[in-house]
């Protein structure tokens, strides 16, 4: 029994003094550890130090200001403020919404043997256009925006009437380029018929229309509602070029013309539907389009004067293909026209409802070349004001047949033209008109030739 004890006792003993050991050991470690950290203390200290002697930071400072340097700088401030808002008021316009106004003005020459046209000066074009934005949609792009022009009348004595004006609303959104659109428009506008006719007058490459243009009433504004839209649109981020697959255009309108109130119940309809070549921008079919165009309505007809006069309403029908290639620095377009419109003839007696159907066909080719279709000249740090040089010659053939019935009675216009842009909204205009009408026996017989310069210019 006293061995076993004498045996627990060393065991006990053993046992204490090897944990004493071994807290000993890892006191010591713990002591060396901590030395080191002390060291890596007192070195960072010293770095500190040194980085506050080369770059000492001062205290801030709290600077007082008296009421007399307060009050100094609030009259300052005040003058300043009556300075600027008296000069916005004197030297700037103002209006309640976003506006941006501009214009197109045009000088013309005529010389020509034509007994029905004067040779001489003329202001041919003078427009005042203001365009702005009446609620603007910054996350979708469903804007509505505004539109308004004057234009004199050269017809009228240069009387000054409206051009445009009208309303629209985009009531898709339109900030993404790879999505369809679509724009309501109501007022007087342009209507959605052919190329030519909707070609505004800034961007026209002749200087007279086409026969069929002026003759059907085609480029003329009118007063109605009018929807257009795309789909199916190709985009090139690269070029930020857009090109629709699908175009269409469609609308009700008075039918009278523009400045004036519908002279019947009735409304008329046109649209217009295009196809582009679904291709992106360097390929070769880029610029290549086709359209089909038409407009149907009634007109006011009318026989005898007075009291014993009698009215009549005739069907007026037009229908049109459009044909483009238009890739720089080539361009061809040709397009196509026919109309139908009743006639009231006989006596008020024994009045006669007819019909005369007309067509006219127009071609154009045209070749730029220049600074600005040169590759990198645009991109050349220059004034605001340099613009690269561009010229543009052009042959086009017109031809307009007043009454498809009687035959013979055609008259065709070749003009030979040549354009140059000199400023970004400035061109010099020239056209030689070589107008031939034929005869009974369908030969050219009559006709005369006329030649036109103009000065057109924007701001």
């Amino acid at each position: 029994m006293i061995k076993i004890f004498r045996i627990l006792a060393i065991g006990v003993f053993l046992f204490v003094n090897f944990n004493s050991l071994l807290f000993a050991a890892e006191l010591e470690d713990l002591k060396s550890e901590v030395q080191v950290l002390r060291e890596e203390v007192k070195s960072l200290r010293e770095e500190l130090r040194a980085v506050k002697k080369e770059q000492p930071v001062a205290a801030a400072q709290k600077e007082t200001v008296t009421q007399v340097d307060l009050q100094g700088v609030r009259t300052e401030v005040e003058t300043l403020r009556d300075q600027w808002q008296r000069t916005l008021d004197k030297k700037t316009a103002q209006t309640t919404r976003s506006l941006t106004f501009g214009g197109t003005v045009a000088t013309r020459y005529t010389q020509t043997r034509d007994e029905t046209t004067k040779s001489g000066f003329s202001l041919s074009s003078l427009i005042l256009s203001f365009k702005g934005n009446l609620r603007r949609d910054y996350e979708l792009g469903r804007n509505l925006d505004y539109a308004f022009s004057l234009s004199s009348d050269t017809t009228d004595n240069y009387r000054v009437k409206p051009l445009d004006a009208y309303l629209t609303y985009s009531p898709l959104p339109s900030l993404d380029l790879e999505k369809p659109r679509l724009t309501l428009a109501l007022g007087q506008q342009k209507k959605p018929f052919g190329r030519d006719p909707q070609t505004t007058e800034e961007y026209k490459p002749t200087l007279r229309s086409a026969q069929f243009d002026t003759n059907l009433g085609l480029g003329t504004r009118d007063i109605g509602f009018i929807a257009k839209g795309d789909l199916f649109p190709i985009v090139d981020y690269g070029f930020n070029y857009r090109a629709p697959l699908f175009e269409y255009a469609v609308g009700v309108i008075n039918g009278a013309g523009p400045n004036t109130t519908d002279n019947n119940n009735q409304k008329d309809f046109v649209g217009r539907i295009g196809i582009n070549a679904p291709v992106e921008y360097n390929s070769i079919f880029r610029g290549l389009s086709a359209g089909i165009s038409g407009w149907t309505g009634q007109k006011s007809l009318s026989l005898g004067s007075g009291a014993t006069a009698i009215t009549r309403r005739g069907h007026k029908n037009r229908w049109g293909y459009d044909l483009a290639y238009n890739r720089t620095p080539i361009g061809v377009t040709a397009e196509y026209a026919q109309g139908t419109d009743a006639t009231l003839s006989g006596s008020v007696a024994n009045p006669v409802l007819g019909a005369v159907k007309s067509d006219g066909y127009a071609a154009t080719v045209f070749y730029n070349f220049g600074q600005q279709f040169v590759k990198g000249f645009k991109g050349q740090n220059r004034y605001d004001d340099w613009y690269p040089l561009t010229y543009q010659p052009f042959v086009r053939f017109d031809s307009w047949d007043p009454n498809t019935h009687l035959g013979n009675d055609r008259i065709n216009v070749t003009t030979l033209g040549f354009n140059w842009f000199f400023a970004e909204t400035t061109k010099l205009q020239f056209n030689y008109n070589i107008v031939k009408k034929q005869d009974k026996s369908g030969s050219n017989g009559s006709g005369y030739n006329e030649f036109l310069a103009q000065f057109q210019y924007g701001f």
